[in-house]
């Protein structure tokens, strides 16, 4: 069991205006009038497009609006976000959105008419955050097409600028408040993680050790959005469990079997993510030999993750043991988080290489994106090493902060091959 640990104080109100002063510096960068933050819908998980959080720190789902000085402009999804925005004033929760800067309806007539409402021009130069890819989910931006339109016919002759990278670049170094919000994230991912191990054993249920997990999580505060989560004596597969979305029983693990899983522990919108695999006992050599491969490519990244190296680097150095073991992988080795944006698929082998593969159109490969981004302390990135052979996979890692000299683990247990207790 893990040593408890204090849950950080809410969010202040000089965190709120560092954040909004980050917007006005990607208004002033790029010569805008407005700044417009899509948050997609609540309960989309998991990697949510919830942008419009990091201005608010209130409940998502809203289009964020700046202009020039003013505060920003709240346009929510329904009036649920306003009972609960006086219920959180009924009970005394610090706020950073005032009644007055709320309005409900969030659709691209009603965006349009609040932009004229707030004196822009008829050729008004407007950002948007929600327009450019953000794998690993909206590979078009998560930008609905009605809500483009809306602005668009309102002002025909604006000049529209996508501006997320900025926001990356601005965002991903987190303030000490925020590294504050991960570590108790990493603290559940944890105490998440030893759950799983706790209840892996023949006889179980997938199901049950998805319970499992999420109880832990809820029990101490936090938010899980999904678990990722497969087993059996070997396992390609990378996803929800199927019985999640096919009507068919959950598994009962057994002996020999490898249970894989990517837990996500979020508190107060942040998130880190945790790669616990557990060996229910003997399991096959490749397997084994697999997790080996996979630890020393963590170790290999962890070594390298330090500011002043680019991307590009971290993933070069850290697949590395897995070129040399001459395995495939089934998932990115590394990504951001906090936000979201590089991801490290490398260049080693992927599902492709499997002979199944010989009869789909196109087995596909992800890009790379990223590579060129010079790393800064402070900035947040999910460790999720795997590797293959035959059928046979393996995936361990965790989150880790950028350090000045080498990577800051957030957590232990999930970064090695764990093994049932039985």
């Amino acid at each position: 069991m893990k040593t408890s640990m204090t849950i950080p104080l809410p969010l202040s109100l000089a965190e709120r205006d560092r954040r909004w002063k980050i917007a006005q510096t990607i208004m002033e960068r790029n010569q805008l009038d407005t700044l417009i933050i899509y948050g997609d819908r609540e309960s989309a998980a998991p990697a949510p497009f919830c942008i419009d959080h990091y201005f608010t720190n209130d409940r998502l789902g809203s289009v964020v609006i700046f202009h020039k000085d003013k505060k920003p402009v709240i346009i929510t999804f329904a009036s649920m976000m306003i009972a609960d925005h006086m219920q959180a004033s009924l009970r005394g929760d610090q706020q950073w959105i005032e009644p007055e800067q709320i309005y409900v309806g969030k659709t691209g007539s009603n965006i349009g008419a609040m932009l004229k409402a707030i004196g822009l021009s008829d050729h008004p130069k407007i950002g948007i955050i929600g327009l450019e890819p953000y794998p690993p989910f909206y590979f078009d931006g998560a930008l609905p097409h009605r809500t483009w339109k809306g602005i668009i016919e309102a002002f025909p002759k604006a000049e529209i600028t996508a501006v997320y990278h900025d926001f990356f670049k601005l965002t991903a170094s987190k303030s000490e408040e925020e590294l504050a919000l991960i570590r108790y994230a990493a603290h559940i991912g944890e105490a998440m993680s030893d759950a799983m191990q706790a209840t892996v054993k023949p006889g179980i249920s997938e199901a049950e050790v998805a319970a499992a997990i999420t109880s832990t999580c809820i029990a101490m505060g936090g938010f899980t959005a999904e678990i990722l989560l497969g087993s059996g004596p070997e396992y390609i597969g990378w996803g929800p469990p199927a019985w999640q979305y096919r009507s068919q029983a959950p598994r009962i693990i057994q002996e020999g079997d490898i249970v894989l899983s990517e837990i996500f522990a979020l508190y107060g919108m942040y998130e880190t993510q945790h790669q616990a695999a557990v060996a229910v006992g003997d399991i096959h050599p490749d397997l084994e030999r697999a997790a080996a491969v996979a630890r020393e490519c963590y170790e290999e990244g962890l070594g390298a993750l330090k500011a002043g190296v680019t991307f590009g680097e971290v993933v070069d150095t850290m697949e590395k043991p897995l070129l040399e073991s001459g395995g495939w992988h089934v998932h990115p080795l590394i990504h951001s988080i906090n936000p979201y944006g590089p991801i490290g698929f490398g260049t080693a082998p992927g599902i492709e290489v499997l002979p199944q593969a010989m009869r789909y159109g196109n087995a596909g490969r992800l890009p790379n994106p990223g590579r060129d981004l010079v790393l800064q302390a402070g900035m947040c990135f999910a460790f999720e090493p795997n590797c293959a052979f035959d059928r046979h996979l393996v995936n361990l890692g965790g989150t880790v902060i950028v350090g000045e000299n080498e990577g800051i683990e957030l957590n232990k247990n999930s970064t090695h091959l764990m093994r049932a207790q039985y």
